[in-house]
């Protein structure tokens, strides 16, 4: 097992910055996720990583071993790719032998009978005994896709990388692997680094989660932190739902009053330790809606008013739509909830459950003491919302 330590990394293409400033610990034992849209540069991220892209700028250490300028295949890295890369003229049995055949420890290649018997342990670990003389093509998607990974374990990495390795797969089967990713990790106890764009799947099964757009980290934090301490609107909007308003901070404390503009005033906190929040600076409030509440829980609570759109009934909530003026707003509330279109809604929000959120992106973090963002310059080649 080992650490992986990335300081400052910088990669282009062209004009293009993939990824910026990206300083991160990501460490031994635990899996790691990079989430993000489409080209936000989590899969750069990650080939920097293994050694398939070499950085502009910046290094990448494996424990204190600098590793920024080793070729991939002596990095001992195992990777899974999303289309799984698969050889479909071998067997099931070849395919996963094939690194082994190739790799060399102390210049000594791995015997024959060394060679079968982590084959035979790997087809195991994920559950595939007893296929290794099938072809490729005689596998589900499914199969397919652990042998991919047992592939990628058998060579006994120290790091294993995954690139999306479900997105191929129907939901069944997704989360059917999904947990089968989660047993092995945790079995192995190796380092994991996960690429996804899909928030559920992020934050069900990884221990820390990075949260990219544009090329940068918006945060790195485990998954109830992000999602209950976001410290970027991105971060906020990209984890979960939350109605986002608008305001003038007013008066700053433990608790920050922000006037809206139809002249009311809402009481919330922040959710970035150090931020200097300043009187009259523009922010955004977000409330996630299961954070709307029907009756108060306190009298401190903020009251919000709104007129229902629509409402969606899923079992075992109640999505309920609604307009604050003119900003479109929703709620989760009890499935038994009596909520019609048309009728005037009030519901309240605790000032702990209102985030306020200062504007500028990422870059909104170089004024915080101490944090990686605030040590350098911002640059101007690239732009964060």
């Amino acid at each position: 097992m080992v650490e992986i330590r990335l300081e400052d990394l910088r990669k282009t293409f062209g004009d293009v910055v993939a990824t910026d400033r990206v300083t991160l610990t990501l460490k031994e034992g635990q899996l790691s996720t990079l989430l993000g849209p489409s080209g936000c540069g989590k899969t750069t991220l990650l080939r920097l990583i293994a050694g398939f892209y070499t950085p502009d700028s910046g290094r990448i250490y494996f424990d204190d071993r600098d590793v920024t300028d080793v070729p991939p295949h002596k990095r001992n890295t195992g990777m899974c790719f999303q289309n799984y890369a698969l050889w479909p003229h071998m067997t099931v049995f070849e395919n996963i032998a094939y690194g082994l055949k190739l790799k060399r420890i102390n210049g000594m290649k791995y015997t024959k009978s060394a060679i079968e018997r982590r084959v035979r342990e790997a087809l195991e670990l994920v559950r595939l005994e007893g296929l290794g003389d099938r072809h490729i093509h005689q596998l589900s998607g499914g199969q397919q896709q652990r042998v991919a990974l047992a592939r990628a374990l058998s060579i006994e990495p120290d790091v294993l990388l995954l690139d999306e390795p479900l997105s191929n797969l129907d939901a069944k089967l997704r989360l059917e692997m999904r947990e089968e990713i989660i047993r092995i990790q945790k079995e192995l106890r190796i380092t994991t680094v996960y690429v996804t764009h899909d928030q559920r799947e992020a934050l069900s099964i990884s221990d820390m989660v990075a949260v990219m757009d544009r090329g940068y980290v918006q945060q790195f934090g485990p998954p109830r932190e992000i999602y209950a301490r976001p410290q970027t609107i991105f971060v906020a909007d990209f984890i979960g739902q939350c109605t986002f308003i608008d305001g003038v901070i007013e008066t700053v404390g433990e608790e920050l009053h922000v006037r809206l503009p139809n002249g009311a005033l809402i009481k919330g906190v922040g959710t970035i330790d150090g931020y200097p929040f300043e009187e009259g600076e523009q922010v955004k409030c977000a409330v996630r809606p299961e954070d709307l509440l029907m009756s108060r829980s306190d009298s401190s609570d903020n009251e919000i008013a709104g007129v229902v759109t629509r409402t969606i009934y899923v079992g075992n909530s109640l999505e309920v739509y609604f307009k604050v003026g003119d900003i479109p707003a929703e709620a989760l509330l009890p499935p038994d909830a009596d909520v019609k279109i048309g009728d005037e809604l009030h519901l309240y929000a605790p000032v702990r459950d209102v985030m306020v959120l200062p504007l500028g992106g990422v870059h909104a973090l170089e004024k915080v003491p101490g944090h990686y963002m605030a040590r350098q310059t911002a640059p101007t080649t690239a732009s964060s919302a």
